[in-house]
């Protein structure tokens, strides 16, 4: 399944077309985690599940609706080894009920992940060095999750939540945000100024 996948309704309208979105199914993860790719187009995942006989993959559509999504590199095994599953149409996976570990791999478009387990786990995200969280213009961290920087980037851990929201952004985008930010000081006091000394002189 896919994670991709806000509060503000700008940021509802982005995480339909953008993000990803993770639906359980009639899968309880235990644990699950997301590590976003060096170059940023995709990240691989591990989820654990219990009594789990089926998982889906997939993300929202224009309306919200869940649509099926390609993933890759899916491997299903639990306490024995590798598991066989079979797939349908909807884009799921079924199985044997008992507890596995899925990993797969999945694509990203956007600078954010989003996670909606079906139950309250251990969710865990790891970003590469070149990606930061700390502007609060630029990234975003849901409620509960803990940013701790790592030797080479930044995991975010929520402890016990069965949705988990990351929005990160690259030194350019910061850089971006530096210029455009003084470019509009700049113009505001070319303005402001010349009109406070003469409003100064009339008084």
């Amino acid at each position: 399944m896919r994670t991709s996948h806000r509060n503000r309704r700008g940021s509802q309208v982005a995480l339909v077309c953008l993000a990803l979105i993770l639906c359980a199914g009639t899968a309880s993860a235990l644990s699950a985690v997301y590590t976003v790719a060096e170059n940023g187009t995709s990240y691989s995942a591990e989820i654990e599940v219990i009594q789990a006989d089926k998982y889906a993959f997939t993300e929202p559509g224009l309306l919200g609706a869940p649509v099926p999504v390609a993933v890759s590199d899916l491997f299903l095994f639990n306490a024995t080894g590798p598991v066989n599953y079979t797939e349908d149409f909807s884009g799921a996976i079924r199985f044997p009920k008992d507890n596995y570990t899925i990993r797969y791999v999945a694509p990203l478009n956007s600078n954010e992940l989003t996670v909606l387990l079906a139950d309250s786990s251990m969710i865990t995200v790891s970003l590469p060095e070149q990606y930061g969280v700390k502007n609060p213009l630029l990234g975003h961290i849901s409620t509960g999750g803990v940013a701790n920087a790592t030797g080479n980037g930044t995991t975010i851990i929520w402890e016990n939540a069965r949705i988990a929201e990351v929005r990160y952004y690259d030194a350019f985008q910061e850089q971006m945000l530096i210029i455009f930010g003084t470019f509009w000081i700049a113009l505001v006091m070319i303005f402001l100024v010349p009109y406070l000394m003469v409003h100064r002189k009339k008084e």
